[in-house]
């Protein structure tokens, strides 16, 4: 069985119970099947979250640059928490890791989990499989363990030509360029896309 095929039955197998149904007018409601009183994180919101309480949910925001912790059902510090928006809300997508080579993201239905490879693999972004390190060209940068107030850093997106993320206590946080705007890594900033060079 090829490491391909082992990876999507994992994915497979470890979604299967995790399909959110939705409800008579098409809303898809993240407390089908959850105890009350459980917080369930937004798939679309970093720092949404939902309260569960007989089947329903109330839709709730963490206050300032908080973002929502699953858990441990409280707001915390962005560099505690790994939040990937999906661009893609139904299926299985495998993505890269914004700053580890032997990780990766995979998608499933919107609902975003890290995955890691095995000791010595590493995540090939062109076959989106983990192979041998030896065959795996990953030049990526990482974000410093300390801030330097004096110094932003940014890394490139990984799914999205409007993507990017920020570095702060030596997490990459995701973070969107304006509608409209893609995010031009030479310059280190947004632009109109006809300035931008995007392979994604």
């Amino acid at each position: 069985m090829s490491l391909r095929t082992l990876l999507i039955i994992t994915v497979v197998v470890a979604t299967a119970g995790l399909e959110v149904f939705g409800d008579p007018i098409g809303v898809s409601n993240p407390c089908v099947g959850v105890r009350d009183g459980y917080f369930v994180r937004d798939l679309n919101d970093c720092q949404a979250y939902h309260y569960c309480f007989n089947g329903t949910s109330r839709l709730n925001k963490c206050p300032g640059d908080f973002y929502y912790n699953e858990l441990e059902q409280l707001c915390d510090y962005q560099d505690k928490v790994m939040c990937h928006i999906c661009l893609e809300k139904t299926g299985v997508q495998i993505l890269p890791h914004p700053q580890n080579c032997n990780q990766f993201i995979t998608c499933s239905d919107g609902a975003s989990y890290v995955g890691q490879c095995a000791e010595g693999y590493a995540f090939d972004r062109t076959t989106k499989v983990c192979n041998p390190l030896k065959r795996v060209s990953c030049e990526m940068k990482h974000c410093p363990s300390e801030d330097n107030p004096n110094k932003i850093v940014f890394l490139p997106g990984v799914e999205r030509c409007d993507e990017y993320f920020i570095c702060r206590e030596g997490s990459a946080i995701q973070t969107f360029c304006a509608p409209g705007l893609y995010w031009d890594v030479p310059n280190q900033r947004c632009d109109v896309k006809e300035n931008v060079k995007c392979s994604l």
